[in-house]
């Protein structure tokens, strides 16, 4: 599985982790159209294990609006479920706190680096 839009591309792995490369601002046209290629990510993934695994990678991506925010928390809120697992991977640690602090996932982490990202979908 693979979607490739000019703002994400979303692909998933042979362990059934959802892989995003968020690219350029977002705006909630954008958001719309991820949630739409983003949810049958999601039933497969839930599918294959249980519950969902997905890397969101938003290095080099301008930091979002917090109507963006809130947008996407919307979106968290409204797609993933208590047990899925949810690992960002963000340019600061200014941001790592701030997506620690909006986005209300039980199994969500951020992280500075890709490889400790996957490293912990791997290991939950």
């Amino acid at each position: 599985m693979r979607i490739e839009d000019p703002a994400f591309t979303v692909t998933m792995d042979d362990r059934y982790i959802i892989h995003v490369r968020a690219h350029g601002p977002w705006s909630p046209e954008i958001a719309n159209r991820y949630w739409l290629a983003f949810k049958p990510f999601l039933d497969e993934s839930r599918r294959q294990l249980g519950y969902a695994k997905a890397l969101i990678d938003r290095r080099g991506a301008p930091i979002m609006s917090m109507a963006m925010v809130q947008a996407m928390r919307d979106g968290i809120v409204a797609h993933y479920h208590p047990d899925d697992r949810l690992a960002l991977v963000v340019d600061s640690s200014p941001l790592k706190l701030q997506v620690r602090k909006n986005y209300p996932l039980a199994h969500l982490d951020a992280f500075l680096s890709h490889d400790a990202a996957l490293a912990w979908l791997q290991n939950h």
